[in-house]
């Protein structure tokens, strides 16, 4: 398709759903994917020149009307990596489009029809179907049937415009940032689930990791007090980009700012080994207490990872930073960090330890770089965590926030 006609269906889209909008309240998505509503929503058009709709339980085209409404931004977002898409490749098929959220969002399991969702409740998930590489518009029957690097290039796509979490088949052999891109097991092996920050979020690219992975920086409220969240910096102890993610659908606080580090190694997490693709320690990298030890580096911020979070705390300048590490069980912090870490810990139900900071941490970087701020670490229980234990680590930086 020529540019030309791709901008100005992208135009016409964006009138159409400014235009349904503009007849209700602004959209607002209210509460969680997986337990909220939806309240001003935008219907998605059956079809158009980027994309058609598909239902999942009818097994036909378009999907049903009550099935595709979303926030606004929901609806912007898909349609603009649409456009792009369809302007990189302009030989593709239309990309296939499922389930949104119902017109006022809330439940939408399986008494509405097939396998149903559990989340799909507050209009900021969409099910996106793999292109097919016989180029017929109606999802893949099995993952064979998948154009993969189209189907990457649509992940890709997605997680440059900021999504927060991106779920594919475990069959599909698709990649991303594992905090961001992850592998379901079951019903996702043609289709893609993409789901965006809450409302008043919005995101920045830091930079890409050794191998060119993305990190993105999102943010939510502004002014001070400001808190920094860094989810992961050791690629094998990763459960802290889960707190970070389940605080992108926080609401974002009256006062203060709080902005979030999903993963600041993803290669290291892509790999489940400690060290970045180097095999270098991030939390052994950092100048100004920076030892020559085997897994320290060849020098002080000789990792582009390591330099991404300086630049990043240099211009964010937070009150407080929170690095997430596992397996203790506790809170530490050292010299004058330790009052507001003790606080976060009685916030979180967890124990409290003065510990000093080992050489070449980042905690002991900003001590230096910026002796007024505050940071510490907290060490979540070994293995797994869930979205929803996530939620009690997560509402103690949101009431920390509020009370910093």
């Amino acid at each position: 398709m020529p540019f030309g006609r791709i901008a100005g269906c992208l135009v016409l889209a964006f009138a159409l759903a400014a235009g349904a909008a503009s007849a209700v309240p602004p959209s607002r998505s209210l509460g969680l994917p997986w337990d909220g509503r939806l309240a001003g929503g935008v219907r998605l058009e059956a079809q158009g020149e980027l994309h058609f709709t598909w239902d999942s339980v009818r097994k036909r085209s378009p999907n049903r009307e009550w099935r595709r409404y979303g926030n606004a931004r929901l609806i912007r977002t898909t349609l603009a990596v649409f456009a792009e898409y369809a302007a990189a490749h302009p030989g593709a098929p239309r990309v296939g489009v499922g389930d949104l959220s119902r017109p006022h969002g809330g439940d939408f399991s399986s008494r509405y029809g097939g396998i149903g969702h559990a989340s799909h409740q507050n209009g900021l998930d969409a099910d996106v179907y793999y292109p097919r590489s016989d180029r017929r518009e109606r999802p893949p029957a099995v993952p064979r049937q998948i154009d993969r690097p189209l189907a990457q290039d649509l992940v890709d796509r997605f997680v440059a415009a900021g999504a927060a979490k991106i779920f594919v088949g475990p069959n599909t052999g698709l990649r991303g940032p594992p905090a961001v891109v992850e592998v379901l097991p079951a019903h996702h092996d043609n289709h893609l689930h993409v789901r965006l920050p809450g409302d008043g979020v919005s995101s920045a690219p830091m930079g890409t990791s050794t191998r060119g992975l993305p990190i993105r920086a999102f943010t939510l409220g502004s002014g001070r007090p400001r808190i920094l969240v860094v989810g992961c910096i050791h690629g094998n102890e990763c459960a802290g980009s889960v707190v970070a993610t389940r605080l992108l659908h926080a609401r974002p606080s009256r006062r203060g700012s709080i902005t979030v580090v999903q993963d600041l190694n993803p290669d290291g997490h892509a790999a489940k080994r400690r060290g970045n693709a180097r095999g270098v320690d991030l939390n052994r990298n950092f100048p100004g207490t920076w030892r020559s030890i085997a897994t320290a580096g060849p020098a002080p911020a000789s990792e582009v990872e390591t330099r991404l979070a300086m630049e990043l705390i240099r211009r964010f300048r937070p009150d407080v930073t929170i690095w997430f590490h596992q397996p203790q069980r506790l809170v530490r912090a050292w010299g004058p960090s330790v009052p507001i870490a003790r606080r976060y810990a009685r916030l979180a139900g967890m124990r409290f330890a003065r510990l000093r900071r080992p050489p070449g941490a980042a905690t002991a970087w900003q001590a230096g770089a910026m002796p007024a701020s505050r940071s510490f670490v907290v060490e979540l229980p070994p293995g797994e965590l869930g979205i929803r234990e996530a939620g009690r680590y997560a509402g103690a930086i949101l009431r920390l926030s509020r009370a910093a």
